[in-house]
């Protein structure tokens, strides 16, 4: 009775095996791929942040006299009812900014880069739209490309103030929203990467 049991989930076991093949030029497979490499990038979204160094100061007598100030305090006083910054009116008639708690959780300077931001969000891959046939290419290198669709998860609530969706016009809109991109995809022998992914 024992081996009966263990002899009928054999068929079943291989036809298993060979229906998860991760060679195989499927949607499965590239969804699986790109949500491995584009979902675990990191956060999806950086808002830049109003000056080079934390905390920072600012005087609205020198913003009034330099336009292209302006856009900085805006998105430094929309942070601060976002809540990742703190304004601090000093006796001089000049404004302080810190990090709150929150801000100091989201703030991220990458090596290299004058300035850090506010980062947040994470990739969810939708679906794959589309794919072209597996296609073998100079090199020895057999490819495939994708159109995929994709979401940004993990929103905040902060993200939806009026006050930075103007701020950082362009940069908040329609994060919500289905969005739509190409990637080329290789097979390795542990299957399918992103170009990216095969790179590293």
């Amino acid at each position: 009775m024992k081996s009966y049991r263990v002899l009928a989930l054999l068929p079943l076991a291989a036809l298993l095996s060979a229906c998860g093949d991760a060679k195989e030029a499927t949607e499965g497979n590239f969804r699986s791929a790109l949500q491995d490499d584009v979902g675990n990038m990191g956060p999806a979204v950086c808002l830049e942040a109003p000056a080079p160094r934390m905390p920072f100061v600012m005087d609205q007598r020198v913003v009034s006299q330099h336009p292209g100030l302006a856009d900085r305090a805006r998105r430094a006083d929309a942070l601060a009812k976002a809540g990742l910054l703190e304004r601090e009116d000093l006796s001089d008639g000049r404004q302080r900014y810190t990090l709150t708690k929150e801000g100091r959780d989201l703030y991220a300077r990458e090596d290299g880069l004058e300035q850090g931001g506010f980062c947040f969000g994470k990739v969810r891959i939708e679906g794959v739209d589309n794919f072209t046939p597996a296609q073998a290419i100079d090199g020895g290198y057999t490819v495939s490309h994708v159109r995929y669709s994709y979401k940004i998860n993990d929103l905040p609530d902060w993200a939806e103030e009026e006050s930075l969706q103007k701020a950082y016009k362009g940069g908040l809109e329609g994060l919500d929203a289905l969005q739509h991109k190409r990637a080329m995809m290789i097979l390795t022998n542990k299957g399918w990467q992103t170009e990216r992914r095969f790179a590293e």
